[in-house]
Protein backbone atom coordinates (compact mmCIF):
# COMPACT_ATOMS: atom_id res chain seq x y z
CA UNK A 1 0.00 0.00 0.00
CA UNK A 2 1.05 3.65 -0.84
CA UNK A 3 2.90 4.99 2.62
CA UNK A 4 0.68 7.19 4.80
CA UNK A 5 0.69 7.73 8.55
CA UNK A 6 -2.04 5.53 9.93
CA UNK A 7 -3.40 6.15 12.94
CA UNK A 8 -5.25 4.16 15.66
CA UNK A 9 -7.57 5.18 18.26
CA UNK A 10 -8.26 2.82 20.82
CA UNK A 11 -10.71 3.19 23.96
CA UNK A 12 -11.03 1.72 27.28
CA UNK A 13 -12.89 -1.27 27.85
CA UNK A 14 -10.83 -3.90 30.54
CA UNK A 15 -11.02 -7.06 29.17
CA UNK A 16 -12.84 -5.79 26.20
CA UNK A 17 -9.63 -4.19 25.15
CA UNK A 18 -8.54 -7.45 23.25
CA UNK A 19 -10.96 -7.17 20.78
CA UNK A 20 -8.34 -4.22 19.37
CA UNK A 21 -6.40 -6.65 19.44
CA UNK A 22 -8.39 -8.51 17.56
CA UNK A 23 -8.67 -6.29 14.85
CA UNK A 24 -5.04 -5.43 14.79
CA UNK A 25 -4.31 -8.93 14.00
CA UNK A 26 -6.21 -8.68 10.95
CA UNK A 27 -5.02 -5.46 10.20
CA UNK A 28 -1.16 -6.71 9.89
CA UNK A 29 -2.77 -9.79 7.91
CA UNK A 30 -3.44 -7.43 5.01
CA UNK A 31 -0.42 -5.43 5.24
CA UNK A 32 -2.13 -2.38 7.06
CA UNK A 33 0.57 -1.45 9.50
CA UNK A 34 -0.81 1.55 11.98
CA UNK A 35 2.31 3.92 12.45
CA UNK A 36 0.95 6.42 15.33
CA UNK A 37 -1.05 5.64 18.42
CA UNK A 38 -3.26 7.16 20.80
CA UNK A 39 -5.34 4.52 23.64
CA UNK A 40 -7.05 5.26 26.96
CA UNK A 41 -7.01 2.26 29.83
CA UNK A 42 -7.29 -0.91 28.23
CA UNK A 43 -6.79 0.96 24.50
CA UNK A 44 -3.59 2.12 26.05
CA UNK A 45 -2.20 -1.40 27.00
CA UNK A 46 -2.79 -2.48 23.44
CA UNK A 47 -1.53 0.62 22.30
CA UNK A 48 1.79 0.67 23.97
CA UNK A 49 2.10 -3.38 23.44
CA UNK A 50 1.38 -3.11 19.87
CA UNK A 51 4.25 -0.19 19.77
CA UNK A 52 6.85 -2.30 21.88
CA UNK A 53 6.54 -5.20 18.59
CA UNK A 54 4.46 -7.33 20.31
CA UNK A 55 2.16 -9.64 18.23
CA UNK A 56 -1.32 -9.32 18.98
CA UNK A 57 -1.39 -13.15 20.02
CA UNK A 58 1.41 -11.79 22.64
CA UNK A 59 -0.66 -9.36 23.61
CA UNK A 60 -3.58 -11.94 24.65
CA UNK A 61 -0.76 -13.83 26.71
CA UNK A 62 -0.43 -10.30 28.36
CA UNK A 63 -3.59 -9.62 30.01
CA UNK A 64 -3.79 -13.62 30.73
CA UNK A 65 -0.41 -13.28 32.60
CA UNK A 66 -1.64 -10.30 34.16
CA UNK A 67 -4.26 -10.71 36.93
CA UNK A 68 -7.15 -8.73 37.80
CA UNK A 69 -7.55 -9.91 41.11
CA UNK A 70 -4.47 -11.42 43.47
CA UNK A 71 -4.30 -11.17 47.24
CA UNK A 72 -0.90 -9.81 46.84
CA UNK A 73 -2.61 -7.08 44.91
CA UNK A 74 -4.78 -5.92 47.51
CA UNK A 75 -4.59 -2.04 48.72
CA UNK A 76 -3.76 -1.37 51.88
CA UNK A 77 -4.40 2.23 54.09
CA UNK A 78 -5.21 3.52 50.44
CA UNK A 79 -8.37 3.86 48.36
CA UNK A 80 -9.32 1.41 45.94
CA UNK A 81 -9.82 -2.39 46.44
CA UNK A 82 -6.55 -3.09 44.61
CA UNK A 83 -3.00 -1.70 44.78
CA UNK A 84 -2.31 0.12 41.18
CA UNK A 85 1.29 0.14 41.88
CA UNK A 86 1.64 -3.25 42.57
CA UNK A 87 1.29 -3.84 38.89
CA UNK A 88 4.92 -2.04 38.13
CA UNK A 89 6.76 -5.55 38.53
CA UNK A 90 3.97 -7.45 36.68
CA UNK A 91 4.28 -4.40 33.87
CA UNK A 92 8.27 -4.99 33.36
CA UNK A 93 8.13 -8.40 32.21
CA UNK A 94 6.32 -7.25 28.93
CA UNK A 95 8.11 -3.52 29.07
CA UNK A 96 11.39 -4.07 29.68
CA UNK A 97 12.50 -0.12 29.45
CA UNK A 98 10.73 2.30 30.92
CA UNK A 99 10.15 5.22 28.49
CA UNK A 100 8.26 6.29 25.71
CA UNK A 101 11.29 6.45 23.40
CA UNK A 102 11.94 3.05 23.49
CA UNK A 103 8.79 2.44 21.65
CA UNK A 104 9.23 1.45 18.29
CA UNK A 105 5.83 3.33 16.95
CA UNK A 106 4.90 7.32 18.19
CA UNK A 107 1.78 6.50 20.67
CA UNK A 108 0.05 8.37 23.44
CA UNK A 109 -1.77 7.74 26.25
CA UNK A 110 -4.60 9.79 27.62
CA UNK A 111 -4.71 9.62 31.92
CA UNK A 112 -7.06 11.89 34.76
CA UNK A 113 -5.17 13.59 37.08
CA UNK A 114 -7.48 13.43 39.92
CA UNK A 115 -6.23 15.85 41.61
CA UNK A 116 -6.88 19.01 39.02
CA UNK A 117 -9.61 17.18 37.65
CA UNK A 118 -7.87 17.60 34.07
CA UNK A 119 -6.81 15.39 31.62
CA UNK A 120 -3.46 14.95 30.54
CA UNK A 121 -1.47 13.34 27.73
CA UNK A 122 1.63 11.39 28.40
CA UNK A 123 3.87 10.44 25.33
CA UNK A 124 7.85 11.10 26.86
CA UNK A 125 9.72 10.19 29.79
CA UNK A 126 8.57 7.51 32.12
CA UNK A 127 6.36 4.71 30.44
CA UNK A 128 4.88 2.59 33.18
CA UNK A 129 3.60 4.66 35.66
CA UNK A 130 0.90 6.43 33.34
CA UNK A 131 0.00 3.34 31.51
CA UNK A 132 -0.71 1.78 34.81
CA UNK A 133 -2.56 4.96 35.97
CA UNK A 134 -4.39 4.97 32.32
CA UNK A 135 -6.17 1.66 33.12
CA UNK A 136 -6.92 2.33 36.95
CA UNK A 137 -10.36 2.61 37.30
CA UNK A 138 -12.21 3.62 40.62
CA UNK A 139 -12.94 2.65 42.81
CA UNK A 140 -11.69 -0.79 41.92
CA UNK A 141 -8.23 0.18 41.00
CA UNK A 142 -6.04 2.32 43.96
CA UNK A 143 -4.92 5.80 42.26
CA UNK A 144 -1.21 6.14 40.80
CA UNK A 145 1.51 9.07 42.18
CA UNK A 146 3.09 10.69 40.14
CA UNK A 147 5.38 14.12 40.92
CA UNK A 148 3.21 14.82 43.65
CA UNK A 149 0.19 14.35 42.18
CA UNK A 150 -2.90 10.93 41.72
CA UNK A 151 -3.67 9.87 38.50
CA UNK A 152 -6.62 7.24 37.61
CA UNK A 153 -8.32 6.12 34.53
CA UNK A 154 -8.14 8.23 31.93
CA UNK A 155 -11.79 6.61 29.87
CA UNK A 156 -13.21 9.60 32.92
CA UNK A 157 -12.42 12.17 30.83
CA UNK A 158 -11.29 10.94 27.20
CA UNK A 159 -12.29 6.98 26.41
CA UNK A 160 -11.58 7.56 22.64
CA UNK A 161 -8.34 10.10 22.50
CA UNK A 162 -8.31 11.03 18.99
CA UNK A 163 -6.74 14.56 19.55
CA UNK A 164 -3.28 13.70 19.78
CA UNK A 165 -3.37 12.19 15.86
CA UNK A 166 -5.18 14.88 14.43
CA UNK A 167 -1.95 16.70 12.82
CA UNK A 168 0.17 14.34 12.38
CA UNK A 169 -2.32 11.12 10.12
CA UNK A 170 -3.42 10.91 6.92
CA UNK A 171 -6.27 8.64 7.94
CA UNK A 172 -7.39 7.50 11.30
CA UNK A 173 -8.81 4.67 12.26
CA UNK A 174 -10.57 3.94 15.70
CA UNK A 175 -11.96 1.03 17.89
CA UNK A 176 -14.43 1.29 20.27
CA UNK A 177 -15.21 -1.13 22.62
CA UNK A 178 -17.59 0.69 24.56
CA UNK A 179 -21.06 0.87 23.28
CA UNK A 180 -24.06 1.36 25.42
CA UNK A 181 -26.11 -1.20 24.38
CA UNK A 182 -29.67 -2.45 25.82
CA UNK A 183 -29.05 -5.26 29.10
CA UNK A 184 -31.54 -7.08 30.96
CA UNK A 185 -31.78 -6.31 34.28
CA UNK A 186 -30.91 -9.23 35.33
CA UNK A 187 -27.52 -8.27 34.17
CA UNK A 188 -27.37 -5.74 37.00
CA UNK A 189 -27.16 -8.26 40.15
CA UNK A 190 -24.35 -6.92 41.99
CA UNK A 191 -22.97 -3.02 43.37
CA UNK A 192 -20.11 -3.76 40.97
CA UNK A 193 -22.24 -4.63 37.92
CA UNK A 194 -24.26 -2.05 38.77
CA UNK A 195 -21.36 0.41 39.17
CA UNK A 196 -19.86 -0.59 35.64
CA UNK A 197 -23.17 0.31 34.10
CA UNK A 198 -23.42 3.41 34.94
CA UNK A 199 -19.72 4.36 34.68
CA UNK A 200 -20.70 3.23 30.85
CA UNK A 201 -23.67 5.38 30.21
CA UNK A 202 -22.17 8.64 31.76
CA UNK A 203 -18.82 7.85 30.01
CA UNK A 204 -19.54 6.67 26.60
CA UNK A 205 -22.96 7.99 25.46
CA UNK A 206 -21.42 11.10 23.99
CA UNK A 207 -18.51 9.87 21.79
CA UNK A 208 -19.87 9.10 18.80
CA UNK A 209 -19.68 12.68 18.03
CA UNK A 210 -16.46 11.80 18.11
CA UNK A 211 -16.35 9.20 15.55
CA UNK A 212 -16.51 11.92 12.99
CA UNK A 213 -12.67 12.60 13.81
CA UNK A 214 -12.13 9.40 11.98
CA UNK A 215 -12.30 7.76 8.58
CA UNK A 216 -13.38 4.55 10.07
CA UNK A 217 -14.53 3.26 13.29
CA UNK A 218 -14.24 -0.45 14.34
CA UNK A 219 -16.92 -1.52 16.64
CA UNK A 220 -17.13 -4.92 17.24
CA UNK A 221 -20.95 -6.74 17.17
CA UNK A 222 -21.70 -8.07 20.77
CA UNK A 223 -18.90 -7.35 22.35
CA UNK A 224 -21.46 -5.49 24.89
CA UNK A 225 -21.57 -8.64 26.20
CA UNK A 226 -18.48 -8.87 27.77
CA UNK A 227 -17.73 -7.53 30.91
CA UNK A 228 -14.83 -5.22 31.45
CA UNK A 229 -13.08 -7.35 34.51
CA UNK A 230 -14.28 -10.75 33.38
CA UNK A 231 -11.00 -12.65 32.38
CA UNK A 232 -13.13 -15.44 31.80
CA UNK A 233 -13.46 -14.12 28.33
CA UNK A 234 -10.62 -12.86 27.02
CA UNK A 235 -10.08 -15.14 24.31
CA UNK A 236 -13.76 -14.13 23.10
CA UNK A 237 -13.16 -10.71 23.16
CA UNK A 238 -10.43 -11.04 21.01
CA UNK A 239 -12.01 -13.75 18.89
CA UNK A 240 -14.87 -11.40 18.65
CA UNK A 241 -12.66 -8.36 17.42
CA UNK A 242 -10.84 -10.86 14.95
CA UNK A 243 -13.70 -11.87 13.30
CA UNK A 244 -15.40 -8.47 12.90
CA UNK A 245 -12.23 -6.97 11.66
CA UNK A 246 -11.88 -9.86 8.69
CA UNK A 247 -15.81 -9.25 7.63
CA UNK A 248 -14.43 -5.56 7.64
CA UNK A 249 -11.49 -5.44 6.35
CA UNK A 250 -12.35 -4.38 2.48
CA UNK A 251 -14.25 -1.68 3.47
CA UNK A 252 -10.66 -0.58 5.76
CA UNK A 253 -8.59 -0.98 2.62
CA UNK A 254 -11.24 1.02 0.69
CA UNK A 255 -11.34 3.88 3.00
CA UNK A 256 -7.07 3.58 3.04
CA UNK A 257 -6.67 3.36 -0.34
CA UNK A 258 -8.94 6.48 -0.47
CA UNK A 259 -6.89 8.96 1.20
CA UNK A 260 -3.76 9.92 -0.25
CA UNK A 261 -0.71 10.80 1.84
CA UNK A 262 -0.73 14.38 2.97
CA UNK A 263 2.46 14.37 5.05
CA UNK A 264 5.56 13.81 2.84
Amino acid sequence: MTHQNIGLVLSGGGVRALAHAGFIKALLEHQIKPTHLSGTSGGALIATLYATGYHPDEMLAFFKETPLFSFSLVALKKPGLIDSEKYDRLFRKFFHTDTFEALKIPTTIAVTNITSGKLEYFNKGELIKPLVASAALPPYFSPVEMNGELYADGGMLNNFPTEPLESCCDVTLGSFVNPVGRIEKQDINSTLKLLQRVYHISMDANYYEKFQKCQYVFMAPNIHKVGILDVKMLDKAFQIGYEHAQAEIGIIKKIIEGHQPKHL
